[in-house]
């Protein structure tokens, strides 16, 4: 009889255990519901959530059975386990699981667990994190404003080739003269840079111009292959920083835009601007040594020592052109000193200035000693389908009295050693617009005026060396098809202070890669 009543406890006791168990699952039931009516209706906070696929196994979740498993259930049990796993941990489940398993589990067990049901979140397209790229991958990298120079030396591979090129088609008639015409592959440049390391690399650009280099019948055809550049960086702090580098070789004098960023579809008109090559004698490079660097998103400096230029070859017409060394077995006639410094206060904004200061010989006089000093400001801004340019120059060139006192040429016959100006001064402003900025497209269409005014001698007292001013308002249109192809039209009339004015059309196209 004690046995019986015994027995009937013992039967009432796991009725009521039953009973408890089965009112705790189902208050488990409705929180997970809950829950789960939460995370529907939040699809964003799930999208943060690791996928099955991202991570070859799902979210772990808790079990509702009693569970000492070594490793982590990767799913909720929502009815008995009915697999013959050989866990090697030790499992003392005593009673049903209380979800059905989504994943494999996270322990050492050697079964899979295969979806029996449930429902199945699929997360809108916006909400699926973008796919990284293939490693090796190629990406161009284009800075609007400044070519691709930096693009170029980001890329994964460790020697890298690039370049770019101009056709131009230049005709031009002066009010008393007929009209003449000229079609130019003006440039031809392959550029060749290697990274060492992360902290060395090489850069370096061989120009080839008019793209023929010959002397028939003892007349010399005006094309000429030339090392555009060939430097040396290397970064002189540890990991990431960029704002110290030393760099060294053959360094495009910083001064203005066009002289370092000259790559045919980042500026606009066929020729580059007038003041970028008459006053900044562009492309301008000299031998140097000095430092650079970017120590954020907003600043950028440069400061070399570099070859000076030689006086003897300054002109009223051509300005200080005709002085450039080009390190070309340069006789120094003593060192030039320049700097540049970059500020973008807003994204497609940067601000520049320019100093410089040099001695320039020349050579041909030895008891002269010329001081040439100068300066340069200019913005360039595009943002939102508008593009504009700005740049003013100057330059002072002392002793000019004693360069243009007249030497011997030939027997009988004197010259001046230079008939530049005391003062040079240049300024242009540009005003373009995308008309395709709000179409979903890559192509570029930009209309877009210029004016430039330039003075070689700029406030002259002398009559005799007194040249005339000039205004050139430009313009013209520029179509990108792709940002590193474009074909160029302009118009300019040519318009100096005194004598003819001089209408000139150009055609060209470039690309750079």
């Amino acid at each position: 009889m004690l046995s019986k009543m015994k027995i009937i406890f013992i039967c009432n006791m796991e009725r009521l255990k039953m009973r408890n168990v089965s009112k705790g699952l189902g208050l488990s039931c409705l929180v997970l519901v809950a829950l789960s009516g939460f995370g529907l209706g939040h699809p964003a906070a799930r999208a943060q959530e690791p996928s099955a696929d991202d991570t070859g196994s799902a979210a772990p979740s808790p079990d509702a059975d009693a569970s000492t498993d070594a490793g982590t259930d990767a799913g909720t049990d929502s009815g008995t386990d009915a697999d013959a796993d050989t866990d090697t941990d030790t499992d003392t489940d005593t009673g049903t699981d209380a979800g059905t398993d989504t994943g494999t589990d996270a322990g050492t067990d050697t079964d899979t667990d295969t979806d029996t049901g449930g429902p199945t979140i699929v997360l809108p397209p916006g909400e699926v994190a973008p796919e990284e790229p293939a490693g090796g991958s190629y990406r161009v990298e284009i800075d609007p404003m400044r070519g691709m120079q930096q693009g170029r030396m980001r890329r994964e591979q460790k020697t890298t080739i690039g370049g770019y090129g101009e056709l131009h088609l230049n005709m031009m008639k002066p009010e008393d003269d007929g009209f003449s015409s000229i079609l130019d592959f003006h440039r031809f440049v392959i550029f060749f840079a290697h990274r060492f390391n992360d902290r060395f690399q090489f850069y370096s650009e061989v120009e080839l111009e008019h793209a023929f280099v010959a002397e028939s019948g003892g007349v010399a055809i005006p094309g000429s292959v030339q090392i555009e550049q060939a430097f040396l960086d290397w970064r002189l702090l540890k990991g990431s920083s960029e704002a110290l580098y030393l760099r060294t070789g053959a360094i495009l004098v910083p001064m203005g835009i066009i002289n370092q960023w000259h790559e045919p579809p980042i500026f606009n008109g066929v020729e580059r601007p007038t003041v970028d090559r008459v006053i900044i004698p562009t492309t301008w490079r000299e031998g140097g040594i000095g430092i650079w660097g970017q120590p954020n998103d907003k600043f950028r400096y440069e400061l070399y020592v570099m070859s000076g230029l030689d006086a003897s070859g300054f002109s009223g017409r051509s300005g200080l052109r005709g002085g450039r060394l080009k390190i070309t077995q340069a006789e120094l006639n003593g060192p030039a000193f320049v700097g540049r410094a970059e500020w973008e206060p807003i994204l497609g904004m940067v601000l520049g200035v320019s100093p410089y200061f040099g001695l320039a010989g020349p050579r041909d006089l030895a008891d002269v000693n010329v001081r040439v000093g100068g300066a340069s400001g200019d913005w360039r801004i595009l943002r939102k389908g508008f593009e504009s340019r700005f740049l003013i120059a100057y330059f002072h060139v002392s002793d000019t009295d004693a360069l243009r006192a007249p030497v011997t040429v030939a027997p009988g016959e004197t010259a001046p050693t230079s008939t530049v100006g005391s003062d040079l001064f240049g300024v242009y402003g540009e005003l373009g617009y995308n008309v395709l900025y709000y179409v979903d497209t890559e192509m570029a269409l930009v209309p877009f005026v210029r004016v430039d005014y330039y003075d070689t001698t700029f406030r002259e007292s002398d009559p005799d060396f007194n040249l005339p001013a000039f205004l050139v308002p430009t313009i013209g249109l520029s179509y990108r098809p792709i940002a590193q192809v474009v074909f160029k039209f302009d118009y300019q009339y040519e318009r100096p202070s005194s004598g003819a004015i001089t209408n000139r059309w150009n055609v060209g196209v470039g690309y750079m890669f």
